[in-house]
């Protein structure tokens, strides 16, 4: 097998550049997850501002190629906990200090650990082409970065939740056919539940707004007969989703009992 030839940039402006000018170009990051290398990489590695992270009031901007260590030592009390616990589960240390924001998130296969807590948190996405075009994509919406455009940052919403779970599934160092990731948050105002939201990735993805909302309005604690109700219905979408997908049954069983484990934590 010939030996890659790896580019790399200096700046965002490199970056497009060479995009356009060197044709079946693919962007890498710490290539923590690429088992063959492609003929022809481009590393964006430290590339600034691909590789820094803005603190706002109602949201953190992190760049693409943001490593996952840089995330693990943020000390921000409004870093989502769905988010910092997620980070943590990954790998180790030294992964960590090369695997990037943006590779755990456009990794192919299999959905990696960040994919439920960034669905659940409503992140947005940037992308751009040629450093003029720029779309923003809802992460509930992504699939893949179409070729020529370069996923920029991830636009993460900071606000509080009074019940937060996250569950990584499956082997602790590696991704197989039985990874994946859960997580679930909720909020409640004046003894009512105001907010919830559930995701589920791996082999698949899933969240469901309908099934969230089912139980916005209800009144804290929730009964036994809100939860049961729940968890049938949400039995019901989980199969839906996942019906045209062949995996393993113990997925849907963690997946249920997460969820009933997350909900009791409102009875």
């Amino acid at each position: 097998m010939a030996q890659p030839t790896i580019f790399y940039a200096s700046s965002l402006e490199d970056v497009f550049y060479q995009l356009k000018t060197v044709s079946g170009l693919k962007i890498t990051g710490g290539c923590s997850t690429i088992e063959t290398l492609p003929e022809k990489m481009l590393s964006i590695y430290g590339v600034i501002p691909l590789d820094s992270v803005e603190k706002h009031e109602r949201y953190i901007d992190f760049g693409a190629a943001v490593t996952l260590s840089h995330i693990q030592e943020l000390t921000d009390t409004k870093m989502p906990a769905v988010l910092s616990e997620a980070v943590r589960t990954i790998a180790n240390r030294h992964v960590r200090n090369l695997a990037t924001l943006g590779g755990n998130i456009c990794a192919e296969g299999i959905k990696h650990t960040l994919y439920a807590p960034l669905l659940a948190l409503d992140a947005r996405l940037e992308l751009q082409r040629d450093g003029t075009a720029v779309n923003y994509v809802p992460f509930s919406k992504f699939t893949r970065v179409a070729d020529g455009w370069l996923l920029t940052k991830v636009r993460v919403p900071v606000e509080e939740w009074d019940v937060s779970v996250f569950r990584r599934l499956g082997p602790s160092h590696t991704i197989t056919a039985t990874s994946a990731s859960f997580a679930f948050l909720a909020n409640s105002q004046k003894g009512m539940l105001a907010s919830l939201r559930i995701a589920f990735a791996g082999l698949f993805t899933f969240r469901s707004p309908e099934l969230e909302n089912r139980l916005i309005g209800a009144h804290l604690p929730l009964g036994d007969g809100s939860v049961h109700e729940l968890m049938e219905e949400a039995a019901k979408q989980f199969d839906e989703a996942a019906k045209d997908v062949h995996y393993n049954p113990i997925l849907r069983s963690q997946f249920l009992n997460l969820l009933r484990y997350s909900l009791e934590q409102l009875t």
